[in-house]
């Protein structure tokens, strides 16, 4: 069965669907639409950017719903003037006569099913044309040849635009102005010579005005392979407080492969990534509230003073961010394609218990991209130097283009925690290798194992730790593996490991020069 034809059932839902199953059926629709279809009008395409979902079953009585009797995958011109792609459909219609005129009336009985998927936003394949908004979208659908068969029809065709995710909100303008729900639905009512009571349809109508039936599509982030400066604090380079030594090792070391290095000012130690922004797109960045409990809680007071106030970093970099009052650190943000993946830490620092849902949302609306959840424990005391109390996603996973992820080792110890964290991953459809060295030598040297996964990559440079120890080459052999088209180089670093944190934690790297974000 072609891509179509599977569209096609789809958009089949008919009359004894409940509302759970529709809205599942709901979410397979907008990724079909977004990852595989676009709308071609003469040479041009155009991807979906922005949907929203109507349909009415007597499961699913979303009275919002337009009624119209249509075959799946047919245009629909709807009352605001806007596109509708229409779901299969079966309403019984009626010729009333209304004040001396014939005009057709639906029944909304037991056996009516109908609806469409409105079109709010398009945009072309090569990003220079955004079509936002009901109207604009429509706009494809006027002004044919009245005379010979028009070779411009908007026509749904077959097109890969790879991983794509989306972020779901409510329907807009679903009131207007100072319009009642009561009034509201007495206009719709006036479609219909037959209908449920219209006090219950009320009622339906309150509870569907608020579900999460908008979809944006949102794609590619900024990632690692898309940048090409990398930035420092300038207190690793400290004789007392920081490690000159490998600083100067480090940075001769990007000077010889051709990586910018620059300086971080006013930054309060050595690291860097978890208080800076994370860049989302070329000239997008966002900026958190970066308060870490393993720096309040600690009980050496001095650790609470190097908490960096990133305002002040920022200055003079000519860097515009937007703001989330959210508590996030950013080696707890790992971009693998559209996706955003976070440890469920995330929750207990903003104050609300993992997997509470309405949290998420709110953290994917600010974030403005979808984000995945993969679980973390604390194991040993909190207050121990050699206990990992950071919970960072860029302590487990790295994105390595396309669907495929490369985990760090986190299965030789914790193999029940390693085999959730996949599952999660592999429901998203992400291809998951882990690194493993059990089994692989005699004696791991656990202490330094995860480091691996934290290496830093900057465009098609991969820089990854070594320890001068026997799995040094098992690690190197699984990222060459995972990047073929990347060189790789690995520093010695043990000192810095040793106090939770490798590359990855010590850089900032961004994208500055006019190129597009990869799309691997």
């Amino acid at each position: 069965m072609s891509k179509t034809e599977k569209l096609r059932a789809l958009l089949n839902i008919g009359a004894e669907m409940n509302s759970t199953q529709i809205e599942e059926r709901f979410k397979e629709i907008a990724l079909a639409l977004f990852n595989d279809f676009a709308i071609q009008k003469g040479t041009k395409k155009y991807l979906f950017k922005e949907i929203e979902f109507y349909f009415y079953n007597n499961l699913h009585r979303d009275i919002i719903t337009h009624p119209r009797l249509s075959k799946a995958l047919y245009w629909y011109v709807n009352d605001f003037g806007g596109i509708d792609l229409n779901f299969g459909s079966n309403i019984a219609i009626r010729e009333k006569d209304v004040k001396g005129k014939s005009k057709t009336k639906f029944v909304l009985d037991d056996k009516a099913f109908f609806g469409g998927i409105l079109i709010r936003q398009l945009v072309s394949i090569d990003g220079s044309e955004t079509l936002d908004g009901p109207w604009a979208c429509a706009e494809l659908f006027r002004c044919f040849d009245a005379i010979n068969q028009s070779t411009c029809q908007p026509l749904i065709v077959e097109y890969n635009s790879g991983m794509s995710a989306y972020l779901k909100g409510e329907r807009i303008r679903l009131i207007r102005g100072k319009q009642s729900i009561p009034s509201k639905v007495d206009y719709i009512l006036s479609n219909y010579d037959e209908h449920p009571d219209r006090s219950v349809l009320c009622e339906d109508f309150s509870r569907f005005m608020g579900k999460p039936y908008r979809f944006i599509r949102c794609d590619s982030l900024m990632h690692d392979r898309d940048t090409d400066e990398v930035y420092l604090s300038k207190w690793l380079m400290d004789e007392k407080e920081g490690h000159k030594d490998f600083y100067e090792r480090l940075t001769d070391l990007f000077k010889g492969i051709g990586i910018k290095v620059k300086e971080l000012k006013g930054t309060s130690d050595y690291w860097a990534r978890d208080y800076m922004p994370i860049q989302m797109g070329r000239n997008e960045y966002v900026k958190y509230r970066y308060y870490p409990d393993y720096l309040v809680r600690s009980k050496n007071p001095k650790d609470k003073d190097t908490i960096t106030d990133c305002a002040k970093v920022l200055q003079g970099m000519g860097i515009n961010c937007r703001s989330t009052k959210l508590v996030i650190d950013g080696g707890n943000m790992v971009p693998c394609g559209p996706y955003v993946v976070m440890t469920d830490k995330v929750f207990t620092e903003n104050g609300h218990a993992k997997g509470d849902a309405v949290f998420k949302s709110r953290l994917e609306m600010e974030l403005g991209h979808p984000v995945i959840i993969i679980p973390w424990t604390l194991h040993g005391d909190f207050d121990s130097d050699d206990t990992d109390k950071y919970g960072h996603s860029d302590g487990f996973i790295k994105w390595c283009g396309g669907n495929r992820i490369l985990m760090g080792n986190h299965g030789d110890c914790y193999p029940e925690e390693a085999d959730a964290i996949r599952h999660i991953l592999e429901g998203y459809g992400f291809i998951v290798t882990e690194i493993r060295f059990k089994d692989k030598v005699a004696c791991p040297k656990e202490e330094y194992n995860w480091a691996y996964i934290n290496f830093l990559q900057v465009g098609n440079k991969i820089i990854m730790p070594k320890f001068n120890i026997e799995e040094d080459s098992i690690a190197l052999r699984y990222v060459h593996e995972a990047f073929p088209d990347c060189e790789v180089h690995q520093i010695e670093m043990s000192d810095i490991v040793k106090e939770g944190g490798a590359l990855h934690c010590l850089c900032w790297n961004i994208a500055r020069s006019p190129q597009s974000p990869t799309t691997l």
